[in-house]
């Protein structure tokens, strides 16, 4: 979960620098302030605006198809990791449910073990069994949670990152004409 959460932190914090600056050197000589820009920034949206410049030239279409599936492919990368969370919080109350059926099952035995022995036979196998159920519990909540609050982050950056890439393939068909807006968000 921490190594999701820094991921998509860097994502936001050097895509945002990235476009401000990338938005004053699209409009110089024909692209190639762009161009060395992509090539020295280490982010995703300079990857995508990257494969959009190599295709400078060949139409808007050929910009606007390589920089989407730059895109997906850096989409693919951040989603990395995020289907074994959802599959953690998903199988983790599976588990904690195979311990509960254990401790009870070690209930019953010890009941029928001890032969007419009261409550106090049965204590500790229904204690395991509710053991092994918080501890399923206490895995797959948080993990349930951190997968769709990195679902939903996902989403948003994959917007931004659309967004960005779509003005940035207009400007470079355009010819480095008119520039990108300053990110206000």
């Amino acid at each position: 979960m921490l190594e999701r959460a820094r991921s998509f932190s860097r994502f936001r914090a050097s895509v945002a620098d990235f476009r401000e600056r990338l938005a004053a050197a699209a409009c110089e000589s024909g692209g190639e302030g762009a161009a060395r820009l992509c090539e020295a920034a280490d982010n995703p949206l300079a990857r995508v605006c990257a494969a959009g410049l190599a295709r400078r030239g060949e139409g808007r279409d050929e910009v606007l198809r390589a920089m989407e599936l730059a895109a997906r492919i850096e989409m693919a990368s951040l989603e990395r990791f995020l289907s074994v969370l959802g599959s953690i919080g998903s199988t983790a109350p599976f588990i904690g449910l195979f311990g509960t059926v254990l401790g009870i099952i070690r209930a019953f035995g010890d009941l029928s073990a001890a032969e007419g022995a009261g409550p106090a036979a049965v204590a500790d196998g229904i204690a395991e069994a509710l053991v092994a159920t918080a501890a399923g519990l206490f895995v797959a909540v948080p993990a349930v949670i951190a997968y769709n609050m990195f679902v939903r982050t996902l989403k948003r950056r994959a917007l931004e990152l659309e967004a960005s890439a779509v003005e940035f393939a207009a400007v470079v068909a355009a010819g480095g004409e008119g520039g990108m807006e300053a990110d206000k968000r």
